[in-house]
């Protein structure tokens, strides 16, 4: 779903990466192949697709917001349905103000926390609890 959330033009281009495999395609380029033509269908229609984040997006379903399309965790490429349910739990079992203190609840690894940090998925959430004084 990565490729979702650079439009069209994304879709197209790793629609045609898993296209040139050939006879290299896994299951898994046969599903995400298919799963990109429905979205391209949709984005040919006028739909459009909003990036995850940790604050607004579901583990598992696509949410509508804005009339736009909210990408769950569970669609973005590294992050497990288990994972995705962990992470929206620790989400929102009460407030957190840091990535570590986010980081110290079950279910929440590192792994999942660098692939959230790599799609801009965490935001303005500091880092750390600890405050510089200089």
């Amino acid at each position: 779903m990565d490729a979702v959330v650079n439009g069209r033009r994304g879709v197209l281009a790793r629609m045609s990466e898993i296209k040139a495999k050939e006879g290299d395609k896994t299951a898994k380029d046969e599903d995400t192949y298919g799963m990109l033509l429905l979205v391209n269908e949709m984005m040919a229609r006028g739909f459009e697709f909003l990036p995850v984040d940790i604050m607004k997006s579901h583990s598992t379903d696509f949410k509508v917001e804005d009339g736009k399309i909210r990408i769950p965790f569970a669609a973005a490429s590294g992050i497990g349905e288990s994972a995705a349910r962990a992470l929206y739990d620790a989400v929102h079992e009460s407030e957190f103000y840091s990535i570590d203190e986010l980081s110290d609840r079950d279910g929440v690894t590192k792994s999942v926390l660098d692939r959230l940090r790599a799609m801009g998925a965490l935001g303005d959430i500091p880092e750390s609890d600890q405050i510089s004084l200089f």
